[in-house]
């Protein structure tokens, strides 16, 4: 149907196609043999070349039991008819070639299946995965689709019906199902096979609650395409409906048994449901736009599960179809599907509306034309658009819809602000808008008023007024904003949309602002229910503040969209099959419209290819940004505004420094971090209300977007580029990027376990700072940061990453301080810890001893300072296997710790638990014990349950335990300490990865092998990527698995896999650390157990003399 004056009725290209489909068990073969014919004949009368699917056609299809099964093989896994019925016949052969039960209840009396719920499930697997999905693939798995697809099912306890969908449903609540859940749910036929459950819920059959889905399709249509007006009738181009065979005339026996058969039959009959719907789409059927298909004679003694039938299926189908009655049905279906030309958007609805009201204006004045009424007729309604219309367009039918939606409607604002980033195609879209809305409403006047400043502003009034025919003002006496403003406000005036575009400047809207016109301009918007205004602008306060609550924002586009422009825009089409450099063009360029219209007019251009463009792009930053500051020529922007991305937002930069310095100056330090996953706690701006100001104000502009409860912002990519080119065009940014390193330094998060999430987040931002800035001349900030970062990474057992920078800390400090400061005593200090933690023990001394040399020269070693270094040293003596001096070193600091700072301080602990390590390493296992026992009795009460030095401490004892045979006991210690050390630490920390070596080895004492093998395979692959291959607990693992899979000697295993230094280091490793104990049967025994020791008696009494003061302070 068309009107020449209103245009093609958009109901023959893109109106809704829709598909329904019933139940009926193998009889579902007839209704793929009707599809078939029907898609055959629809191939060849469209001519292409092209075989069509029926995803390619409908809009929607649904179905109701083996009718969803269809459903979802030709809408949800997009079959063609051929592969669907091969695969429907090998399913129904599969299934019902077997009874599993021939009674259909059990002695209870419960109903029960007759065949294999198993083998069903098995069978729709197998269908899944040979159309090349997986049977947990959930229906709805976020996925676009060639077609919508839905399956009904019956809920088990309220027999109400379910739809599973494939896509989402707006104000429905949707089952997650999978695809073969949802097979199963559809298709499980009370009697035949058993209920299925999808999370809590059981269903059955959807053939009890509809068995011919035709109104369930009706409906879901009108809950996607009409919401609102509910009225699907005029939106349908063809309906059709195919069902599996009419049914016998049931009478209704006396008998029970056969009485229950005969309720089921009325409950799942078709027809019924058939005339009803008919007889509401009376109209709809004359027109030819409702088609059923049902063979209404052959196939009533075929029952469900009968699949030995379907060559009488086939025949009887196939005489139905060649009926001289149904050819022209079938010609007039195949006529109606051909005109189809594309999917129907969700916004049809409203593309009707506005056909039927340019068909209704048309005729009025088609009206006024045959009284001969020339006033009427001529004056045409103003039109002020400067640009002319965009042939590029990509129509963003959600957020044209919205606008459409709301214009001139009942209850609705009069005005209207939409925001978005610079060059996100707010314009585009509104421009869009305009030329709609002359089409939609051909009395309607459209203007345009670009806000760009001041003196634009008031030449587009002027253009205006002379559009409206507004001659009767004096420009020198009157003001033409006012004179406009009085003209649109008068009922007369009529039907009209103003676009205000580019409204960015607050003060040109606020009385007083410096960019004002005396009075804020605001003063000068028309107020008419027949007119609505729409406002551009970058700027969320600037659109609420104009607007109101009615906003909307413009997000970037889609990666489909994003496509579908940057094909538009090139000229040669075949640099588009480099699918991969495609992909990473618009994911570098953020999908922003305006980068992806300057991107394709460089390739125009410059006869490149995309590749080459991405090249440049990912080139090194100045490359970029000079890439992205190329001018191009856009028909669709205005010439006073620079076009190229790099620059776009020049003048957003300028409104914020001007108005408020304290969110320029957070722009500007964003600019010098990494544009991701910032910590609001590095902004240069004071936590609490300037803080949340600042942000907001760029937020509002849309340059940053806030995450995780507002604990993070995070910056476009292309804003951070532009940000980095307007400093450096202002000689600015390497002053912004010195300062950057002293804000990092000033806010970085105290290294401590409690704060772990914050430094962490917090390290790609100092590195990033670090790397900008020159390392001379050496600064103090820059040695502070370095060794607060490689802190981190210690703590984190990033021990390679700690050792460079606690390297560079130490000679950046000692250039800057001395040798003997502090500072520099600290870094050496820290790095001669990296070099102990990495396995270079004789470094590690040799560093600790010259640090506490200088220590006892500067001020003596009772000091926090001087005893931390010694505590250090005492563990790489320990380590290294000179045992005496590190218990002599240990005993001394732990004597320190407990006069000066008591038994529960974490400097006393730490140093109770090394010593606990010397006395573990002399063989002492029962001062060991001791000592690890009290120590972990106060951290427990102490300190948080998850700090690492109480998991160390978890883990010694389980050492302990195991070393005295206790195996259970240590067991449940190292699957303490490993639980904790995984949530804490991570699964990949060098501490975790101690825990898991030690948790296989328990594992294998007691006789566990192929678990203890499984956790020493998993730890030497975790040690080889933190450690690395050569480390020498790497070494270990790796003998220990071949000792644990070969029966050769420990020395022939060794020989074949390492060197003999590796060899040698193991040995000597294991000869030194041990040298007071003898190993039987692979636990170590102490040779002498010292009855008594004066260390642990000091500890004791300092904890006893802490507790008796605690009492006393509380009483």
């Amino acid at each position: 149907m068309t009107n020449d004056s209103a245009g093609p009725n958009p109901i023959d290209a893109n109106g809704l196609c829709l598909l329904s489909l019933d139940g009926g068990g193998v009889r579902g073969l007839s209704t793929l043999y009707i599809l078939q014919r029907i898609m055959l004949q629809l191939s060849l009368e469209r001519d292409d070349g092209i075989v069509l699917k029926p995803c390619d056609v409908f809009d929607l299809i649904g179905g109701t039991s083996t009718g969803g099964l269809i459903a979802i093989m030709l809408g949800r896994l997009e079959m063609g008819i051929d592969e669907c019925i091969l695969a429907y016949t090998q399913l129904m052969s599969s299934v019902f070639g077997e009874k599993l039960n021939n009674i259909p209840v059990d002695w209870s009396g419960n109903i029960r299946g007759r065949y294999d719920s198993q083998r069903l499930k098995a069978a729709i697997e197998h269908v899944i995965e040979k159309a090349g999905a997986a049977p947990g693939d959930l229906m709805d798995d976020g996925t676009q689709r060639r077609c919508r697809t839905f399956v009904c099912t019956t809920a088990k306890d309220t027999l109400q019906v379910t739809r599973l969908r494939s896509y989402p449903a707006p104000n429905k609540d949707t089952l997650p199902a999978t695809i073969c859940e949802a097979a199963l749910a559809t298709s499980a036929a009370t009697g035949c096979f058993e209920s299925v459950t999808i999370g809590h819920r059981q269903f059955v059959d959807g053939a009890f609650g509809a068995n011919n889905p035709v109104e369930e399709v009706e409906e879901e249509a009108a809950d996607i395409w009409c919401t609102t007006s509910r009225d699907l009738k005029p939106l349908v181009k063809c309906f059709l409906s195919v069902g599996t065979g009419c049914h016998h005339r049931t009478p209704i026996d006396d008998n029970i048994f056969k009485f229950s058969k005969t309720l089921v039959t009325l409950a799942i009959k078709p027809e019924s449901t058939q005339r009803r719907f008919m007889a509401r789409w009376s109209n709809e059927l004359k027109e030819k736009r409702i088609f059923r298909f049902d063979v209404d004679q052959g196939l009533q003694d075929v029952h469900m599960t009968e699949y030995e039938k379907r060559s009488l299926i086939e025949s009887v189908t196939h005489d139905y179809l060649h009926n001289a009655t149904q050819k022209g049905r079938i010609r007039d279906c195949i006529l109606n599907l051909a005109g189809k030309e594309g999917k129907t958007n969700v916004e049809f609805d409203l593309i009707m509306q506005e056909y039927e009201a340019r068909v209704l204006r048309m005729h009025v004045l088609k009206n006024l034309h045959s009284v001969k009424n020339p006033f009427l007729l001529n004056k045409a309604p103003c039109w002020a658009v400067p640009f002319e219309r965009n042939p590029r367009f990509v129509d963003r039918e959600e957020l044209l819809g919205k606008l459409k939606r709301r214009l001139f409607a009942q209850g609705q604002s009069q005005r209207i602000g939409i925001f978005g980033l610079g060059g996100v195609g707010k314009t585009q879209i509104v421009l869009e808008l305009a030329y709609r809305t002359k089409e939609m409403y051909s009395d309607c006047a459209v203007m345009w008023l670009p806000a760009v400043d001041v003196e634009a502003l008031q030449q587009a009034y002027l253009e205006v007024a002379r559009q409206l025919r507004i001659d009767h003002f004096d420009p020198d006496k009157e003001d033409v904003k006012g004179v406009v403003q009085r003209h649109l406000s008068q009922p007369h005036s009529g039907r009209w949309l103003l676009i205000i575009d580019n409204a960015d400047d607050i003060d040109m809207w606020t009385d007083g602002g410096p960019n004002s016109i005396s009075i804020g301009l605001r003063s000068f918007l028309p107020k008419s229910d027949q007119g609505v205004i729409i406002f551009t602008t970058r700027s969320t306060r600037v659109a609420q503040y104009l607007a109101s609550a009615n906003t909307i924002e413009i997000p970037e586009m889609d990666e489909t969209k994003a496509l579908e422009l940057l094909t538009n825009s090139l000229m040669n089409k075949n640099l588009l099959q480099d699918t991969d450099s495609t992909r990473k063009l618009l994911e570098r360029l953020t999908y922003l419209p305006l980068a992806i219209v300057q991107a394709a007019s460089f390739v125009n251009e410059n006869n490149t290819d995309i590749a080459s463009y991405v090249r440049l792009l990912d080139g090194q930053g100045q490359e970029a940004i000079d890439l992205l500051s190329e001018e191009f020529e856009d028909e669709g922007r205005y010439k006073s505004i620079r076009n190229p991305i790099a620059t776009t937002w020049l003048t957003s930069f300028m409104q914020i420094r001007q108005k408020e310095p304290l969110a320029a100056d957070c722009l500007a330090f964003m600019a010098c971090i990494n544009a991701k996953d910032i910590p609001v706690c590095l902004l240069p701006v004071p936590e609490g209300v300037e803080r949340t100001k600042a942000i907001g104000i760029l937020s509002s502009y849309s340059f940053i977007h806030t995450s995780q409860a507002g604990s993070r912002v995070e910056m476009h990519r292309l804003v951070h580029l532009a940000t980095r080119n307007w400093l450096r065009s202002a000689n600015s940014l390497q002053q912004w990027q010195a300062r950057s390193l002293i804000i990092v330094n000033e806010h970085f998060p105290f290294p401590d376990v409690v704060k772990r999430y914050e430094w962490r987040a917090a390290i790609p931002h100092a590195l990033q700072v670090l790397q900008s800035t020159p390392t001379e001349p050496s600064t103090g900030e820059r040695a502070h940061l370095t060794h607060i970062v490689a802190s981190c990474h210690a703590l984190d057992g990033r021990y390679k990453d700690a050792e460079e920078l606690f390297l560079q800390s130490a000679e950046c400090s000692e250039k800057m301080f001395g040798p003997d400061d502090w500072r520099t005593l600290r870094n050496r200090s820290s790095l001669a810890y990296a070099y102990q933690t990495m396995g270079h023990l004789q470094k590690s001394i040799q560093m600790f001893e010259e640090v506490l040399e200088a220590h006892q020269r500067i001020g003596g070693l009772d000091n926090p300072a001087g005893m931390d270094a010694m505590a250090k040293l005492a563990s790489a003596y320990r380590l290294s296997g000179n045992l005496p001096r590190a218990e002599e070193l240990g005993n001394r600091v732990v004597k320190y710790y407990l006069n000066v700072l008591g038994s529960e301080s974490r400097c006393t602990l730490e140093a109770i638990f090394n010593m606990t390590l010397i006395y573990y390493a002399q063989g002492r296992l029962s001062d060991a014990e001791k000592l690890a026992q009290q120590s972990l009795f106060i951290m427990r009460k102490s300190l948080d349950p998850d700090n690492p030095l109480t998991i160390s401490a978890i883990t010694c004892l389980a050492d302990i335990y195991m070393q005295r045979g206790r195996l259970r006991e240590a067991e449940e210690l190292y699957t303490e300490g490993l639980e904790r050390g995984r949530r804490i630490n991570g699964p990949a920390h060098p501490i975790t990865i101690r825990d898991l070596h030690q948790l296989a080895m328990s594992a294998k004492l007691q006789g566990r092998h192929s678990e203890a093998l499984a956790l020493m395979t998993e730890c030497c692959q975790l040690k080889e990527q933190v450690l690395g291959t050569d480390h020498f607990q790497t070494v270990q693992s790796f003998v220990l698995i071949e000792s644990w899979t070969t029966t050769k000697s420990l020395t022939s295993r060794m020989r074949s896999r390492f060197s003999s230094m590796e060899r040698s280091a193991v040995m000597l490793t294991r000869r030194q650390q041990y040298p007071r104990v003898e190993v039987l049967g692979g636990l170590y025994k102490a040779r002498r157990q010292p009855k008594d020791d004066s260390l642990i008696r000091e500890i004791k009494k300092a904890i006893s003399d802490d507790h008796v003061s605690k009492h006393m302070l509380s009483d």
